[in-house]
């Protein structure tokens, strides 16, 4: 079983959204992570419903599931399981997700605190500042590498 974390991070300015992903094994050790820019102007619970249909899709791309996929808003988690009704402006996305799912075994989401999920923000964060979509198998880049080390149980 993996464990996923995804977060986003916005620039209003200039119209972007990063995206930031990080799947860890049952020891805490990165497998994959990711850091993705787009150019929209998302709200921010289109942009938090993106990031987690991203890190569902990332992780099947990976080969690493069954997963866990944690995200720092209590509402996301709420809108996945219980329905944010479908007819909703996030309809389409919660409908992307659902359809990811149904063909995962083993799938479920909870809620992380902020703390929990400061990797994915700073690989989020690094998107912003990139040209290009990231992407690491087994490692993570230096802005973030001294998070993952004091992470990792002692």
């Amino acid at each position: 079983m993996y464990k996923a974390n995804c977060d986003i991070a916005i620039d209003k300015l200039n119209g972007k959204i990063g995206f930031g992903i990080v799947i860890r094994n049952f020891k805490g050790e990165v497998m994959a992570s990711c850091s993705q820019r787009m150019l929209a102007n998302f709200s921010l619970k289109s942009a938090k419903l993106t990031a987690v249909y991203k890190s569902i899709n990332f992780s099947c791309d990976c080969g690493l599931s069954p997963c866990s996929f944690e995200v720092d808003d209590a509402n996301i988690v709420r809108w996945i399981a219980n329905g944010d009704p479908r007819e909703s402006d996030n309809g389409s996305i919660l409908e992307d997700i659902d359809s990811l799912v149904a063909n995962l075994g083993g799938v479920s989401f909870c809620t992380s605190n902020r703390f929990a999920n400061r990797v994915a923000k700073g690989l989020a964060n690094f998107a912003l500042k990139c040209e290009d979509d990231n992407f690491w198998m087994e490692e993570v880049p230096s802005c973030v590498s001294n998070m993952v080390m004091a992470d990792l149980p002692s």
